[in-house]
C-alpha cells in the first residue's frame, strides 16, 4: 500500500513485494534520443551505474513502408545478439485476448510498433528495467505498450528477460523490419531507491 504525505508532497510504495520503498519523484532524466533520419536505431550508450532501476518512455513508428500491420519492438543489451532473450506477452484488441511466449531470441521483443504505412499513428510505451547493474541477477524488463491501428488498436503487457548477469551499459531499440521513422523519441530515466 502506498503512503502519501500531504505536508511533504511525497508518495512512496514498493516496486516489488519485499523490496524497499521507492520515491516516484526520484526519477532522473539520463538521456533522450529523437530520430532525425528515417531508419535509424535508437541507442543509449554509456548508461551510468548510479541508479537502481531504469525506465524508458517512448513514442515511435517503424520506418518500414510495406503492409499495414504492426511489428515487434525489439531491444538488445550491450550489443548482445546471441540467443539470450526470453519474452512473454498478454494483449487485447478490444475483441480478442491473446498470450504468447518465446525463448532463445537474438533480441528481446518488448512491445509492438506501427509501420510507417499507418499514417500519423505512433505507438507508446513505458518500460521498466529492474536491477540493471546487479551482477547476481538476470535482467528483467516489463512494459505497457499500445498502438492505434487506424480504427482498431492493441494494448500489450510484456515481460522480457536478458539471460545474462552482466550490468547493462547500453540499450538499443529497433523494429522487426527496420529502424525508426523521424520524430520517434525514446527517453531514458534512472530510479534511485531510498536508503
Amino acid at each position: 500500500m502506498a503512503i502519501v504525505s500531504i505536508k511533504n508532497k511525497t508518495k512512496s510504495g514498493s516496486l516489488l513485494v519485499g523490496n524497499p520503498f521507492f520515491f516516484p519523484t526520484s526519477y532522473e532524466s539520463i538521456a533522450t534520443v529523437t530520430i532525425t533520419s528515417a531508419g535509424s536505431v535508437a541507442t543509449f550508450s554509456s548508461i551510468p551505474a548510479t541508479f537502481t532501476h531504469l525506465q524508458v518512455r517512448a513514442i515511435f513508428k517503424e520506418s518500414y513502408n510495406t503492409g499495414t500491420d504492426v511489428d515487434n519492438l525489439n531491444f538488445t543489451c550491450n550489443g548482445d545478439t546471441t540467443a539470450s532473450y526470453i519474452r512473454h506477452a498478454l494483449w487485447g484488441t478490444g475483441a480478442t485476448a491473446y498470450a504468447e511466449g518465446y525463448t532463445g531470441g537474438t533480441s528481446g521483443a518488448i512491445g509492438i510498433t506501427p509501420r510507417n504505412t499507418a499514417g500519423d499513428t505512433y505507438g507508446a510505451m513505458v518500460l521498466d528495467i529492474l536491477d540493471y547493474t546487479n551482477t547476481n541477477k538476470r535482467k528483467v524488463f516489463r512494459s505497457l505498450n499500445g498502438v492505434d491501428k487506424n480504427g482498431s488498436g492493441e494494448i500489450r503487457l510484456s515481460s522480457g528477460l536478458w539471460n545474462k548477469t552482466d550490468a547493462i551499459t547500453s540499450l538499443s531499440f529497433t523494429g522487426d523490419s527496420s529502424g525508426w521513422q523521424v520524430n520517434t523519441t525514446f527517453a531514458l530515466y534512472g530510479i534511485k531507491v531510498a536508503s
